[in-house]
């Protein structure tokens, strides 16, 4: 059974309760009858981390403890997936190891964020070089850019890039402050890229594209590989 570890940034779960539970549905639906494929989530922190890591910053409360706050976040937005899903094994994992143990028994584990310094889409891509799977990450941009296109109307989209690449745009925006990276920070594309991990970068609104990123279909977002 192939393995699929699927990133949903914290942004897709912003906005009001309609629009939570909307995409929530969607998504859902996105994911119906995948039953050769044995998934896992990460999950980020999204505005609620932001809020939090903020203030925290206002207070000047060191980057350490900042990670700490957004790390909670970002485990409050994974019980919400794992409670929404039936599937999903309802304790929220901690740590990779665990996670990959309930992968080898046929359960979907969901993760948020384990320990500071680590993005949950490093902790997506330490979860997929694990288990050896596809990792998904699901964002609120339709792919990787050149530069920033909600800052730069000449930014140029890519449809398909190479570790190389991938590593050189993350490493030019990455400060390491947290809940500050590029949309695929620099670990995280290191860690791929050491394992040969297919990355897919997509819209996570985009429900068709969501869908045929995790059967390995073409699609309108961005892939990473060889």
């Amino acid at each position: 059974m192939e393995r699929v570890v699927i990133k949903i940034g914290g942004s897709l779960l912003s906005g009001s309760q309609d629009d939570v539970l909307s995409y929530l549905h969607g998504l859902s639906s996105a994911l119906a009858g995948l039953n050769n494929y044995s998934l896992g989530f990460v999950v980020g922190g999204g505005d609620t981390a932001s809020k939090y890591v903020s203030l925290a910053r206002e207070l000047g409360i060191n980057e350490y403890d900042q990670d700490l706050l957004g790390i909670m976040a970002t485990r409050m937005n994974a019980k919400l997936i794992a409670s929404f899903f039936p599937d999903a094994w309802p304790e929220i994992i901690t740590s990779v190891d665990d996670a990959r143990t309930l992968f080898e028994h046929g359960k979907i584990p969901v993760m948020g964020g384990t320990v500071p310094g680590h993005t949950t889409n490093t902790v997506a891509a330490l979860l997929a070089e694990a288990v050896g799977a596809r990792l998904v990450n699901l964002t609120n941009v339709d792919g990787i850019y050149d530069k920033d296109p909600r800052e730069n109307e000449d930014a140029k989209k890519f449809d398909r890039i190479d570790y190389d690449t991938l590593i050189s745009l993350a490493a030019e925006y990455d400060s390491r402050e947290a809940r500050a990276h590029f949309v695929f920070d620099l670990l995280a594309s290191k860690v791929v890229a050491r394992s040969g991990i297919e990355l897919h970068i997509v819209d996570g609104r985009d429900f068709e594209t969501v869908k045929n990123a995790i059967l390995g279909k073409p699609h309108n977002g961005t892939v990473v590989g060889e």
